[in-house]
């Protein structure tokens, strides 16, 4: 039994069950099997079993109503005419029986219908024969053909010996001659042994010295010798021989059993098997001559499970055989190419499956490229505004004497100026491919010009409210006024962001990376640490806070030369647009990222030219009237008064 589970399960057939039937077995028994049998989803079953070990199970088949089983018999099983009821037959219909191939031999039915116990007195089997076969019997004395009258009824009638053999064709239908055959090429094949024996000439012989062996003393050796040597072809075409394991090639016959609708049985041979040919032709079937139980074109289904399409992997129910299953779809990321997959695999990288899942395609890169609008929208408004600064900043040079660009420290204004320019370009670093270049530029770049920008601004800052609370101009605070103090608090303000952008670089330094999300790639920059990152955003959060409260406490000094108001303003904008961006920032992904980056930058920088030099270059270049001295010092002097 388990020699024969490996060979089916290594041709692909799943075993649900398998069980040892006998007919010394109980009536519990069998009726266990029977309900295995019925709880299985196999419709198929191979019985390595001879009648009576099946003849009780068949019996609670019936009972259970099992009908649609579809049997297979190997070589083992000889269905003997009138051993089954026709119910239990009626459970065998369709099924297959594999027999040893038994061509027709010559003169055999000429010689059984010849067979008469007066011809044979002494053969006591064919006293049993004749009982067998007419259905009567013999006086006591079995020797005798003599008939003894008078049987009481009930009884069978005696034999007469004048019963016709030839009466009983019909009964020979479901006759195997398998074995009858196998004896009959037994016989044989001794015979041609012994005629190659006799045919041996001394000199020529296989033995020692070439001797041959003598025909009346022969030695069991000498006859295997012969046997083992034989090679013979068949009146009915059969080449007969032995392999090296004393095997003769096996041949098989299948037939099939086809009960009609009047209950007519018969074993109809649909096909054979003979390993002696070359491979890919040893099977032949005949078209349209099968029947199975559930009609003659429908052949039988015996699946515990439907195949499993492409897409699909195979999920083993527990307790239950490998051949039932359920079919799961493929994970995220990961394929099956082929019908009943066991196992799904995962895509390469840069791969995604289909709609189906069952093959990779290349993913969608995802960054934001200059190519695409969003990424043309944010170029072009980043050079507007780079020529915007630049404009104001050639402004600023063209009239640097004038009063209000000398008001508060023109230096500090051509710094600020170029910070935002800086601020601005670094917009540039965050579009196009990642690289490892601009990956460490675009955070670190971006946070230097912003602190020298927001330095700039509350050193522009301090400067006014010393200007104007600083009365003598001999006295400490005005001599603060020159250009040391402004450069040390953009150089002081501004050393905390580079400190931290350099140990950022040296310990952490940001990297591209790839980020696959279902069929798109997401190619980004991985900050390295996001500490460094919130830590820069905090300090330049911090500075600008700062910033806002200085400005704010110097917004009702003398507006002349005050720009007090105006830098509030522009630090409340960037304020508002950098609180706003962090939620913003952490809600979306991908190159969506980046634009929301991109645009706090613009906003925020563009709030610092806004709202500090687009008013003066207003004055500067429309409103000159408005940019002298005496006009300054009348407003000033306004301002005081009040």
């Amino acid at each position: 039994m388990k020699q024969m589970k490996e060979e089916v399960e290594g041709m692909g057939i799943c075993v649900s069950f398998w069980e040892k039937i006998q007919d010394s077995y109980s009536k519990e028994k069998m009726r266990s099997i029977a309900q295995r049998i019925r709880s299985s989803s196999a419709r198929v079953i191979v019985c390595n079993c001879v009648e009576p070990d099946i003849k009780p199970l068949l019996h609670e088949l019936i009972d259970l109503n099992i009908t649609d089983i579809t049997w297979i018999f190997p070589t083992a099983f000889v269905l003997t005419p009138g051993y089954f009821p026709m119910t239990s037959l009626r459970i065998l219909n369709g099924s297959l029986i594999f027999v040893l191939n038994a061509p027709q031999m010559p003169n055999l039915e000429k010689f059984i219908g010849s067979l008469h116990p007066s011809r044979y007195p002494a053969d006591i089997f064919i006293h049993f024969f004749w009982e067998e076969a007419f259905g009567c019997k013999w006086s006591s004395n079995a020797t005798s053909i003599v008939p003894i009258n008078g049987a009481s009824p009930g009884e069978k009638q005696y034999c007469t010996g004048e019963e016709v053999l030839n009466d009983l064709e019909s009964m020979f239908v479901l006759s195997d001659m398998s074995y009858t055959y196998q004896n009959y090429l037994a016989v044989y094949a001794l015979a041609w042994a012994l005629q190659d024996m006799m045919l041996c000439k001394p000199g020529k012989g296989p033995f020692l010295n070439g001797s041959c062996a003598d025909v009346e003393h022969l030695k069991p050796w000498q006859v295997l010798y012969y046997v083992r040597n034989v090679r013979f072809t068949t009146s009915s075409g059969e080449e007969i021989f032995f392999d090296q394991n004393g095997d003769v090639p096996p041949a098989f016959e299948f037939l099939n059993l086809q009960i009609s609708l009047n209950d007519t049985v018969q074993l109809v041979k649909v096909g054979t098997y003979d390993s002696s040919v070359p491979e890919g032709k040893q099977v032949r079937m005949k078209n349209g001559a099968m029947m199975w139980n559930t009609g003659h074109g429908q052949v039988p289904s015996s699946f515990c499970s439907e195949s499993c399409p492409p897409g699909f992997r195979q999920a083993a129910r527990k307790g239950q055989p490998i051949c039932c299953f359920d079919c799961v779809p493929c994970p995220a990321g990961e394929i099956s190419n082929k019908t009943d997959s066991v196992d799904c695999w995962p895509c390469p990288e840069d791969h995604w499956p289909n709609e189906g899942q069952t093959q990779c395609v290349s993913t969608t890169l995802q960054f934001l490229s200059f190519g695409e609008p969003l990424g043309t929208a944010l170029s072009f408004l980043t050079s507007l505004l780079l020529l915007i600064t630049l404009f104001v900043l050639c402004a600023f040079r063209r009239y640097q004497d004038t009063p209000i660009v000398k008001a508060n420290n023109r230096v500090l204004s051509y710094v600020l100026l170029a910070a935002i320019k800086l601020c601005f370009l670094s917009s540039f670093t965050f579009i196009g491919y990642p690289s490892m270049v601009t990956c460490m530029l675009r955070q670190n770049s971006f946070g230097i010009s912003f602190a020298i920008s927001i330095s700039t601004i509350l050193a522009k800052t301090i400067t006014v409210i010393i200007a104007f609370n600083a009365r003598d101009p001999l006295s400490r605070s005005s001599r603060w006024l020159g250009t040391r103090m402004p450069s040390a608090v953009v150089l002081l303000c501004s050393f905390a962001p580079v400190l931290i952008c350099a140990v950022w670089l040296l310990l952490y330094p940001p990297f591209p990376v790839k980020i696959q999300i279902r069929d798109t790639t997401i190619i980004q920059c991985d900050e390295g640490s996001v500490l460094f990152f919130y830590l820069m955003l905090g300090y330049l959060g911090l500075l600008a806070t700062v910033s806002f409260v200085v400005a704010f406490y110097a917004r009702n000094l003398p507006q002349s030369f005050n720009e007090a108001k105006f830098l509030t303003f522009s630090m409340l904008v960037f304020l508002a647009v950098w609180i706003s961006f962090i939620p913003a920032y952490l809600s979306t992904q991908g190159k969506y990222m980046v634009a929301v980056e991109i645009f706090a930058i613009l906003s925020s920088a563009a709030g610092l030219l806004g709202c500090i030099f687009i008013p003066k270059c207003y004055i500067i270049l429309w409103r000159s009237d408005l940019n002298t001295k005496q006009y300054l010092m009348q407003k000033t002097s306004s301002s005081n008064n009040q």
